[in-house]
């Protein structure tokens, strides 16, 4: 029994010691791992179930910070409604039924009055987002205006041998100094009104000529006459009491300098500048001064001056000619004048000197030519306007005076608001006369060929006259706008009979 239980046990070890050494084999067969790679292992267990934290993209290039374009000022409630009432509503049809049917020289005036008007709107928003200036810096500021006016003002007279469309760039330059109103305080708005009806003068001539042959002359007309009274009606509502300023906004100075660096539409921020380019140029020797003789270019310049260039030559007295003294052509000399007398002074360039001054309660204005708008300015009641010799001039009466007389006066123009007694004219040919509001007596005496407007003020007028021929009277159309007229002709052809004695004179009515 003992030895039987011996047995067991041994065969129980035996198996226990097999199973020991095949788990040692297994372990032995196992791959080497290097000294602390348990540590390793357990610290990737115990990582493995966290939540592994993302890897953030490497950092690119910086972009570019996109800066939002600017939302574009608005322009301010004036500028609008000149924008929307003067420029868009009246100027613009204007300068397209020119260019439909004018001649070049009108359409490039007209073209420097649409530069005008929108000169004139810059001005605008100046005065909107600024205080006012100094009497410098507002002179600065309407520089542009100046030369608009200038420029307006050359391309009349450099066309003035055009003689189908110098009525009409007349009317054009008459009507180019109305952007003076801003200068005008307190009250700019009747200042428009003037000049548009010293517009209408020439503008009447236009209709005059054109009434049979094209009748959008006429419409060209109205339409620059809508475009000063759109103007005025603007003045009134917008600038009642002169140019209106922001007396919280910017200096001028500050404006402009905002306005340059102003970046360009679309928000795109400034370029650059431009690498430095080459060196400029030396500057051109500075020319030479003129010889005494002057050179060809000197003869030129004196020969491109026209009739003027004789101006200045003296008359030789006979006494000086060699045709006449032949002891002056034996010498081959001709002696120096003492001195040129008073009167050869005072006609050495032909004509006789203007003048325009008050002479106690007399307006004298004589001698003047080319005169486009010569203006009298606040005449009184007791005062009277004196033309004489006066030649191609436009005179311009403002207020009520006691009388006007024209004598020996070509070619001259007279505007008139009112006159308490009488308008006499008097040895004056192609003259033109208009009369805005009211006179009692136009008197008329050995003058051919003149043009008289009347207003509606004006028809009670009685127009008298002597060895007069050519003389029309241009009267308002009832019912139609200013401008429109009728035209009629002073009798020139009468019939006298004797009837009781007496002799009895009719006008001469040709039938047909």
């Amino acid at each position: 029994m003992s030895s039987s239980g011996g047995l067991h046990s041994l065969a129980t070890i035996i198996k226990r010691l097999e199973a020991a050494t095949s788990r040692l084999e297994d372990l032995a067969n196992l791959p080497q791992l290097p000294v602390g790679a348990s540590s390793f292992q357990n610290a990737s267990n115990s990582s493995a179930s966290a939540e592994p934290t993302p890897v953030p993209p490497p950092a690119g290039p910086p972009s570019a910070t996109v800066v939002p374009p600017p939302a574009p000022a608005e322009d301010p409630r004036s500028v609008k409604a000149y924008n929307e009432l003067v420029i868009e509503g009246k100027l613009k049809p204007f300068v397209e039924l020119t260019k439909s049917f004018a001649g070049a020289s009108v359409v490039e005036q007209v073209g420097l009055l649409e530069k005008e008007y929108l000169d004139l709107r810059e001005v605008l928003l100046v005065a909107a987002a600024c205080k006012k200036p100094d009497q410098k810096g507002f002179e600065k500021l309407l520089a542009p205006l100046q030369k608009d006016i200038e420029a307006i003002s050359r391309a009349k007279e450099a066309n003035r041998k055009d003689r189908d469309w110098f009525n009409h760039l007349s009317t054009i330059a008459e009507g180019g100094t109305c952007v003076g109103w801003v200068a005008v305080e307190p009250k700019p708005a009747p200042y428009v009104g003037e000049i548009r009806d010293s517009m209408q003068f020439y503008g009447n001539r236009v209709i005059k000529e054109f009434k049979e042959k094209d009748p959008k002359h006429g419409e060209w007309v109205k339409g620059y006459s809508a475009l000063l009274e759109e103007l005025r009606k603007y003045i009134v509502e917008y600038h009642t009491t002169g140019l209106v300023w922001n007396p919280k906004g910017i200096t001028v100075e500050q404006y402009q300098a905002s306005s340059s660096t102003t970046a360009p539409a679309g928000g795109a921020p400034p370029l650059p500048p431009p690498p430095p380019g080459p060196p400029p140029p030396p500057p051109p020797p500075a020319a030479a001064p003129a010889s005494s003789s002057g050179g060809v270019a000197a003869v030129f310049a004196e020969l491109n001056r026209g009739e003027e260039v004789t101006k200045g030559l003296r008359k030789v007295d006979k006494s000086e000619m060699t045709h006449k003294n032949p002891a002056l052509r034996a010498g081959s000399t001709v002696p120096s004048s003492t001195g040129p007398s008073a009167k050869q002074a005072a006609c050495a360039d032909g004509k006789k000197p203007s003048k325009f001054a008050l002479e106690g309660n007399k307006w004298m204005i004589e001698y003047q030519e080319n005169e486009s708008a010569l203006t009298v300015e606040n005449v009184e009641i007791n005062q009277t306007v004196n033309l004489f010799g006066c030649k191609n001039t436009t005179v311009i009466v403002k207020g009520k005076a006691n009388a006007v007389t024209l004598i020996n006066c070509t070619k001259t123009s007279v505007l008139i608001e009112s006159v308490i007694s009488s308008v006499s004219v008097t040895n004056s040919p192609s003259f033109a006369l208009q009369i805005t509001g009211s006179a009692p007596t136009i008197q008329l005496d050995s003058t051919d060929s003149g043009q008289i407007y009347l207003s509606k003020d004006c028809l009670a007028v009685e127009i008298t006259t002597a060895k007069c021929s050519s003389i029309n009277i241009s009267l308002p159309v009832e019912g139609e706008e200013d401008g429109v007229f009728n035209e009629q002709p002073i009798p020139e052809m009468f019939m006298t009979t004797i009837k009781g004695g007496k002799l009895v004179t009719a006008a001469v009515e040709h039938a047909g």
